[in-house]
């Protein structure tokens, strides 16, 4: 086994989103109730806004459930974005063409321009991270918050 020498775990930390759908989510339950407790009872309105309020309560539950793992060994990374991936993905370095260090300001994040069709992304940390082309034509991007942490293990690894 490789001894391991860049970890890093992430997790979805926007606060905002959940608090904001947790707020809608709970105006659907409070409007269902009413639309059920009214003279003239509405109960399919009910049944739909209780749908809608059970789907928020779910995407609120896989937001804080959504965690991405990066592991760089000596032989590969490895990465796994659960609960979306079931298993570890790895890219030993011997399939890797090249690779390099993507550090992208906050402003910059919310501009566009930093958007790419053709890869297969795997982040929670906006376009921080590492950018892979393997032999074989794929593109990968594999976000990483301690850009300072991947680069000094990077070049103890003379990858980059």
């Amino acid at each position: 086994m490789s001894k391991i020498k860049f970890k890093e775990t992430q997790q979805y930390e926007n606060r905002l989103v959940p608090i904001i759908l947790g707020i809608v989510g709970l105006f659907a339950i409070i409007k269902g109730i009413m639309f059920l407790v009214a003279s003239e009872r509405s109960v399919g309105s009910a049944i739909v806004l209780f749908i809608i309020a059970s789907g928020i309560g779910i995407t609120i539950w896989w937001l804080t459930k959504l965690k991405l793992k990066v592991a760089i060994t000596e032989k590969n990374i490895k990465f796994k974005l659960s609960p979306v991936q079931m298993k570890k993905h790895t890219i030993p370095w011997s399939e890797i063409d090249r690779c390099e260090i993507i550090k992208t300001s906050e402003a910059a994040q919310w501009s566009g321009g930093n958007i790419a069709y053709n890869e297969k992304r795997y982040s929670l940390s906006g376009r921080n991270g590492l950018a892979i082309k393997t032999k074989s034509g794929e593109s990968y991007f594999i976000g990483c918050k301690d850009i300072t942490g991947l680069q000094l293990a990077l070049s103890k690894m003379k990858i980059t």
